[in-house]
Order: C-alpha cells, then structure tokens, then sequence
C-alpha cells in the first residue's frame, strides 16, 4: 500500500464519485492520508477538498509519476502525443501535434520564470500551469522543470506565425 504524506501532490486517476466536479487529471495537495480507512485528505488544486476512498475505488498517483499522468489524461490505452514523449525524454517538443493546446503569435513573450530568478530575457515557447500553481509564460527548459504539461486547463504552446490557413494579411487571402 501507498503511503501518502502531507504535502506530496498528486494527480486524480479515477473518482466513482457521481457528484463530484473533479476529472481524471486534476492535481492537489494531500493534507491527511488515514491508513487505516484507506482515505487520504486532498486538498484539490480547483477549491475542492472531497477526500479519495482508495478502497471504494478511487485512485490517486503522486504528481511526479509521468505514467499515471498519462493515464488520467489519456486513458491507459491511448498514445501519448508525441509532444509528450520529447517532453518526457528531456528534449524540446517539434512541430504541432494532433491533440496539442496550441497559440500562434506574432512576437513570443520572455520566460516568466527566467526574468523573475535569472533577470534574463529568455523567449517562451509554453504558456501554462506551473507544478507551484501559477500560471507563467516558460521556455523549453522551464517547461520541463516546472510546467504541468499540455491541455485544457494545463498549458498551451507559443508558436511563432500565422495559423495554418490563416487568411494572408496583406490581402485577406488565404494560401492554398
């Protein structure tokens, strides 16, 4: 059995919960894990504090799991987005991928993060949810250490450009 501690974060992989506005992939913070009923207290990152009868079905993972992320945000059976898996492996992700949470710009904003701890200007490529709660423009690197990953609620990336089939500015056009 999984020994929860006051403090970890998590990441919700399933409720039975009818009633509850929690989704596979919200985060929170545990407060109280009682061993002996099998519940663990969370503090829900969305204002929600409905605590997870692990015995009645519910199921959490510690934040800092990548598979058990997938798996809320995806379904054990579906591919994780090929994004993702560069994220994962440590390498910035390519062009956009089916799925990804995307926005295209005509200037890329500085990393939050760099400006504020650094006080460099770095350009950002992501802007999302950070694993301390705020949201924060980021770059490559930042991203990794520090962002939530991709999605409704989650983050979206920055790219520079038109979006594909965009009308042409210049005459309202659009390219073939």
């Amino acid at each position: 059995m999984t020994v929860y501690l006051p403090g970890q974060r998590i990441v919700l992989i399933h409720t039975s919960d009818p009633h509850t506005r929690l989704r596979p992939g919200t985060t929170g913070t545990v407060r109280r894990h009682d061993q002996q009923a099998n519940t663990v207290a969370i503090a829900w990152d969305d204002g929600s504090t409905l605590s997870m009868l692990l015995d009645d079905g519910d199921r959490i993972a510690l934040a800092t799991d990548p598979a058990a992320i997938t798996a809320s945000q995806h379904g054990d059976d579906r591919p994780e987005p090929a994004s993702s898996q560069a994220r994962d492996a440590g390498q910035p992700a390519g062009p956009a991928a089916d799925g990804d949470a995307v926005t295209y710009l005509t200037a890329l904003p500085p990393c939050d993060i760099h400006r504020a701890v650094r006080n460099t200007v770095v350009a950002a490529r992501y802007d999302g949810a950070t694993r301390q709660g705020p949201w924060a423009y980021m770059c490559d690197g930042c991203f990794m250490a520090h962002g939530v990953g991709l999605g409704l609620g989650r983050g979206q990336r920055l790219l520079l450009g038109p979006p594909p089939g965009a009308p042409d500015a210049a005459d309202g056009s659009r390219p073939d």
